[in-house]
């Protein structure tokens, strides 16, 4: 299954071939020039003592590929499945609705590893790439699981989601999050500090700070990686049942 729906993603991609070119470059172009040119003033923003252009870099790479993976999440889980489409149809498949949703958060990681290469390289012609390669091997750990949590979190919200209007609204308010609340861009610290302990305490700011701490000085917060992880998994099994039940309607 994970391989059909990968081939279908190639296939899709292939059928808007020019646009979907245009939209791999000007999307990364847009968040370099939001998040690094906008921002590169600020005086501080992190905890860490390093230049912005490394504190910023790991942060471009995970909003373009967490941005990237919604439309492909949406489509197959919100619209395929409210108009009875292609999700209807593989519910009366062999699989488990676990492995369904084990799919699509695989599948959206491969696509968001792609997409988080792509960035890379036209990144990397503006501002130097800032890690070695072991560094960048825990990189790619940690995107990996930025990337499944987020996507369960994306396909919670699709499933729990029955017109168009909910769907948006939940996503914008969510994507708010990401930018301002998440770690990405502005640290916890900067909110008061009863604002700040909730913040922290969330599984997508723990993985993301996880990051930052490997990254920038060489320590793994275990208690920060293997949280989110569990999270990403008890979202993939609600995801399952609510999944379940949603398709029996």
């Amino acid at each position: 299954m994970i391989r059909a729906l990968l081939l279908r993603r190639v296939w899709l991609l292939g059928n808007n071939l020019t646009t979907s070119i245009v939209i791999l470059f000007l999307f990364p172009l847009s968040i370099f020039i939001f998040t690094n040119l906008a921002l590169r003033k600020v005086p501080s923003i992190g905890l860490y003592d390093i230049e912005f252009d490394v504190w910023i870099y790991p942060s471009m790479i995970f909003l373009v590929t967490g941005l990237c993976i919604l439309p492909s999440i949406f489509r197959d889980v919100f619209d395929l499945r409210v108009h009875k489409k292609v999700l209807s149809y593989l519910s009366l498949s062999p699989y488990s609705k676990r492995y369904m949703i084990l799919s699509f958060s695989i599948v959206s990681v491969v696509e968001s590893l792609i997409f988080g290469l792509v960035s890379i390289i036209l990144f990397s012609t503006l501002i130097p790439y800032p890690f070695g390669f072991i560094k960048t091997i825990g990189f790619i750990f940690y995107f990996s699981i930025y990337i499944f949590l987020l996507s369960n979190v994306f396909i919670t919200i699709a499933i729990l989601s029955d017109k168009l209007s909910t769907i948006l609204i939940s996503v914008f308010a969510f994507i708010f999050f990401l930018l301002f609340g998440s770690g990405l861009i502005i640290s916890p610290s900067f909110y008061p500090s009863s604002l700040e302990s909730l913040l922290s305490v969330l599984p997508l700011a723990m993985v993301i700070k996880s990051m930052q701490s490997y990254l920038f000085s060489g320590f793994i917060d275990w208690v920060f990686t293997v949280i989110p992880l569990l999270t990403g998994l008890l979202l993939l099994s609600l995801n399952s049942i609510l999944i379940r039940n949603k398709l029996r309607q």
